[in-house]
């Protein structure tokens, strides 16, 4: 079989499949169709099953993607987000950063491999 190239609605489908899975987190929702089966994520270190599953990430509250740059091949994505999780009532934030590696699957785009930190606030930028 031929590698098929990655075709310009890849890029969106990758983000799309990353920002669900960190709005998931914040909705203590699993989202398990959107990670392969087995796969592994890691948060500050520390392996986690279900949700939350991204450093940082508490029940509640809403995670937006604040940065990220992807590189996309016909199987596999990688990808490097930062992103920030607030309380619903806006008196707690938390930085954090992560990578990715996705698997084409079924036709869709799912979670291979995530491992998230927090980051200090005198490392955002950095």
């Amino acid at each position: 079989m031929q590698p098929v190239a990655p075709t310009p609605v890849e890029q969106p489908a990758v983000r799309q499949t990353i920002t669900s899975a960190l709005i998931a987190d914040a909705a203590m929702d699993d989202a398990d169709s959107l990670y392969i089966i087995g796969a592994i994520v890691v948060a500050d270190g520390r392996t986690r099953q279900g949700a939350p599953r991204f450093a940082g990430v508490r029940a509640g509250g809403r995670t937006t993607v604040t940065g990220s740059a992807l590189e996309i091949t016909p199987y596999l994505a990688w990808a490097s987000v930062d992103y920030r999780w607030s309380s619903g009532d806006g008196a707690m934030v938390v930085v954090g950063r992560a990578t990715f590696v996705l698997e084409r699957f079924g036709g869709a785009w799912r979670i291979k491999h995530a491992h998230s930190s927090s980051v200090r606030p005198g490392d955002v930028g950095r």
